[in-house]
């Protein structure tokens, strides 16, 4: 048995060892697979959606383009639907599909280093970047001109919905804002909070102590330096994100932006209002309740986008 329990706590002490020396390099290595996951590579899901405009879109200051779909609907009410980081734009077509049937024009794009858009391998900034993607997208269409007029509606999912917020103060003449599971009023607790829950997939060399916890001290400041939160963050509680309309949805069992991370961000602008879904994870809000959630956005857009005429 001495000789079992030798062997059992030597190899025990070597996989500690290990981990922990490993732990810094693959938390700087995870850090900067946040902004720069893998591409999916994974097939568009349009078969009950009519076929989109394809659309190349240029950002100011960059050589790459990101690339996006178009479903044109009333010329005149447009959404425009982000996506969650490491996904692309193929994910918000469950989204897009009730708008489109609804009658809006609906915008879907690939932000930076996701989907069919370009790469950008810089290693900070990127809360500004994707911000930046999103008002280069809303200027692409508002440049053709049969959108020259639209009523704009941003809505973002998990990651976008940080970009969203971020991207009123870049933007002009937005009606509305629609959030689903974020932002938060603090960025490192959600990036804590994705590790806890295992969305950032770790070797079994990491996953024990003090491993994991050198691990985490380097990856949780660097994902940090590298979404650079915007400034201030949350937003100061005036100009265009308190005069803009704002609904924010978040389930309530949200282990990774907490529903009072959301309330406590929405809490000083005056016409944000949050909606709490018993029983949703995140960005399952949808899934646990389709009909009552459609609804609850088709309302809100309706009292701001106004409804669109194909449908009125």
């Amino acid at each position: 048995m001495v000789g079992v329990f030798s062997s059992t706590t030597a190899r025990s002490a070597v996989t500690a060892i290990a981990g922990t020396a490993l732990a810094p390099l693959a938390g700087v290595r995870m850090s900067y697979l946040v902004c720069h996951p893998p591409r999916l590579g994974r097939p568009a899901r349009l078969s009950e959606l009519p076929e989109p405009v394809d659309l190349t879109i240029s950002v100011p200051g960059q050589s790459g383009t990101l690339h996006g779909w178009l479903f044109p609907g009333d010329p005149h009410r447009v959404v425009a639907i982000g996506h969650s980081i490491g996904a692309d734009k193929s994910f918000s077509v469950s989204y897009a599909r009730y708008l489109v049937e609804a009658g809006y024009t609906v915008l879907l794009f690939d932000f930076r280093n996701h989907g069919r858009s370009f790469d950008d391998r810089s290693v900070t900034g990127f809360s500004r970047r994707f911000a930046d993607d999103l008002i280069a997208a809303v200027a692409h269409v508002r440049a053709m001109p049969a959108y020259a007029d639209s009523r704009w509606a941003l809505y973002g999912l998990s990651m976008s919905s940080f970009a969203a917020v971020h991207a009123l103060s870049g933007l002009s003449r937005v009606e509305a804002v629609v959030c689903d599971s974020g932002p938060a009023a603090d960025p490192g607790a959600a990036v804590r909070n994705l590790l806890r829950q295992g969305m950032f997939p770790l070797p079994d060399l990491l996953r024990g102590r003090p491993a994991a916890d050198v691990f985490a001290a380097v990856f949780g400041p660097l994902t940090a330096i590298g979404m650079s939160r915007p400034r201030p963050w949350p937003p100061a509680p005036d100009g265009p994100v308190a005069a803009t309309p704002m609904l924010f949805l978040v389930g309530e069992d949200d282990e990774v932006v907490a529903p009072d991370e959301v309330a406590a961000l929405a809490a000083p602008f005056p016409r944000a209002q949050v909606a709490r879904i018993p029983g949703a994870g995140h960005l399952k809000a949808m899934k646990v309740d389709p009909a009552g959630y459609q609804a609850r956005v088709l309302g809100f857009l309706a009292d701001t986008l106004g409804v669109p005429e194909t449908v009125s």
